[in-house]
Parts: C-alpha cells; structure tokens; sequence
C-alpha cells in the first residue's frame, strides 16, 4: 500500500507544515489510490452490491482484530449504538435505567430516550467526568448507581483515551449494572493489554470517514454473548428470521408462516454494502499503523505544550488517539487558540459534545447531577484533526503557535 504521507500528489502537496494548505480534521487520502481503485473494479465486476460474503468476511476480520466472538456490521457507528442498546434491553429485559457520561456523543444516549417506556420520560443519568481520561467521575458515578437503582451504564471512551478501570469494573460488579463500551473513537485503546470493547456485554465501533479508520459510513457492534449477537442480526434486518445462523434459524422457525419473509421481532434497516465492507477489510490491514501514526503524533503533542497555559497531564496508558484536545487552563484564552488555529488553517472543533447538559437534546432528562467538569470541558476544550498525514514536525510547529499565544 502506498504510504499515507506523501508531500505531493493528484490533490496538491499535503504536508501542512511545508505549504499553507489546509491541516484538515482527517485526510484527503483516508482512502487512498489503492482503495479508489478496489471501489471502481469492484463497482464493475460485482454481481452483488448489497449486504453478502464481503460483508461476513469484514465482520470475522474484525473479530480476529478486535479479539471478540461475534461482530455485526452496520451502516454507521450511531446505527451500532441503537441496535446494541435495543438488543441488551430485550436479552436482559431489566427496568431501563440507565447512566452514561456528562461528556459523550448525542447518539450514545438518544437510543436510550429513544427506547424509553411508553409516555414516561427516560431513566437516564449523566455522571460528571475525570478530566485525566474523560471516563466518568466514580465518586459520582457510585452514587447515581445507588440513588438510582441503574441497571445499564453505557461507558463512552472518548477521544481515544480508555475510561476502563478496575475500580470502574468493580463499581459495576458491586451494584449489578450491565456494561456496554461505545468505543467509536477508540479502536485498539487498551486497559491492561486487553482492548476496550472487550469488558461488557457488548460494545460500538464507528467507521466514518474521520475515524482510525474508514468505510466511508459504516460501524460494528462486538459481542461475545451469543443471544445478545442473534438480536443484533434481527434488528439490523427487520427483525427477519432468514438473518440468523442455520441451527437458530431452526429453533424458532414459526408454524404457518413462509422463513423467507418471517419477522420475529420488530427491527431496522442497518445493513451495509459489500463495497464498504471490501473497503474496510483493505483499511483494516493498516489500523496498527494508523494507530502508531497517531499515538507518535499526540505524545509529541502533549509534551509540546507549555503546561502553565494547557492540561497536559492526561492518563494516556493505553491510549489510541482519536484527536489532539486543546484544553486551555486559562478560559479567556480559547478564542485567542481559534484565532490563531484559524490563521494557520487548522481546522478545529469543539471537544465532542462538551457538556451534553447544555444541549436541548438533555431537557427531557431527569434531574443532572453535579457536571463541573463536563463544564470546563466545554468552555475550555476544543480538539483538532490527528491522522496518518499528519506527523511529529507539524505537531511541534503547531506547539510553538500554540505556546506563544
């Protein structure tokens, strides 16, 4: 495979550090020649477009990567979170309780006030943070478990740093509460050489197109519990009983009904193509590469940052950098950080959601508990692109920039 750094190419020089193009949030090349070339011949040659082996031979890939049993396919990384959320529910069918972080994504929570009971607003409680790793602060996570009986804590790993700790396992061990991982900016974090996605009853990948990597749109669900892995395929095809393995097929197959057209359950259409799959079975080869590029790049980061203007003290053992976070110590600092990233053409956002309180998405929500960290997230964080055409000379450049506002 061509390598990703190239200074020169169809789309013009690239290296953000020896021109004034733009440093983007991701690449133009995440898909590079090769992959354009596989698309087209495959486009053409195929006889089959839609969901089939290309499909099953990504999700076994994937397994083997990710060090699971089971993987699904979907059509993005949001598609996952509802499919997961809605599988676990009925495997498990508890009272849908739920806690999640202050700081996550919209689509890590709106499955769950999606799949709320009847008129009732969701039981869903949002625990502040720990501003080392972005995982949720345990003190106050320990406490939502017990002021509100949670059944469910879906755990996001943000920014690729892994929210997983022994003190994390033990609190859900303690209190009975099924764990779910969105890891859909954190492929190949780890937490004790064991990658994230691997500690609860099901977890969430998310292949868009600024992710570690790419099918263009297009996510995983991983599960090593088989009834939870049989949900995951009806729901993500109508609840069809045709989408279950052979032997299960067998055992719930209904007198009086032809299999071929036989719903089970209600479901969605979260399928994906043979040619994202294809595509993702060609970036799946360079992850651990693209994984190095990126860690390389956000150590760099971090120790190039003045720590008097800047959080740098991140817990970063196991991390698998999804961005590099800006967090100024000082808030009055922030619009003199976008100014200058703005002036030198590097592109930014805010760090994730910030504070997912303050969103109108959070008022049908029950009472918050305490969010000052979330809080200093969003007035004081912000995160720019960090991908394989980026590398440690631009990041120092962009320290220097950075250190002298």
């Amino acid at each position: 495979r061509p390598y990703y750094r190239s200074s020169e190419g169809v789309f013009g020089t690239m290296k953000w550090s020896s021109c004034n193009s733009p440093w983007k949030l991701m690449t133009d090349f995440a898909i590079n020649w090769e992959d354009r070339r596989w698309l087209a011949d495959f486009a053409v040659t195929s006889s089959r477009l839609t969901q089939g082996p290309q499909v099953k031979m990504f999700e076994d890939r994937w397994s083997e990567w990710q060090g699971c049993k089971y993987s699904v396919f979907v059509n993005s990384g949001s598609a996952a979170n509802l499919i997961l959320v809605n599988a676990v529910q009925s495997v498990f069918d508890r009272p849908r309780r739920w806690a999640a972080q202050a700081c996550t994504w919209s689509t890590t929570i709106s499955p769950i006030i999606q799949s709320s009971e009847g008129d009732l607003a969701p039981e869903l409680y949002l625990s502040d943070i720990d501003l080392k790793n972005f995982s949720p602060d345990l003190k106050e996570l320990e406490k939502i478990f017990i002021d509100e009986e949670i059944e469910y804590l879906f755990l996001t790993h943000l920014l690729g740093f892994p929210s997983i700790s022994k003190e994390l396992l033990d609190l859900c061990k303690d209190y009975d509460v099924i764990l779910l991982e969105d890891c859909c900016e954190s492929h190949g974090a780890t937490f004790e050489g064991v990658k994230v996605g691997n500690f609860g009853e099901g977890s969430t990948f998310s292949f868009y197109y600024g992710h570690h990597m790419t099918t263009i749109e297009g996510g995983m669900v991983c599960t090593d519990n088989e009834d939870v892995y049989h949900e995951l395929l009806l729901l993500r095809s109508h609840g069809l009983l045709r989408e279950l393995p052979p032997k299960e097929r067998a055992k719930r197959k209904p007198e009086g009904v032809d299999p071929q057209f036989c719903f089970l359950r209600d479901g969605f259409n979260c399928r994906n193509t043979e040619m994202h799959a294809g595509l993702g079975i060609m970036q799946l080869k360079d992850l651990d590469m693209f994984i190095e590029i990126r860690n390389e790049n956000f150590h760099t980061f971090i120790k190039g940052l003045d720590p008097e203007k800047y959080e740098t003290g991140f817990l970063t053992e196991g991390v698998s950098n999804f961005a590099l976070p800006i967090f100024v110590k000082d808030p009055s600092m922030l619009d003199s950080v976008r100014d200058a990233l703005d002036a030198n053409n590097v592109e930014h956002r805010p760090c994730i959601a910030g504070n997912i309180n303050r969103h109108p998405l959070a008022d049908i929500l029950p009472k918050s508990y305490p969010d000052d960290n979330a809080e200093k997230v969003h007035m004081q964080c912000i995160y720019i692109g960090n991908h394989q055409d980026v590398n440690v000379e631009d990041v120092k450049k962009l320290c220097e920039i950075l250190n002298e506002i």
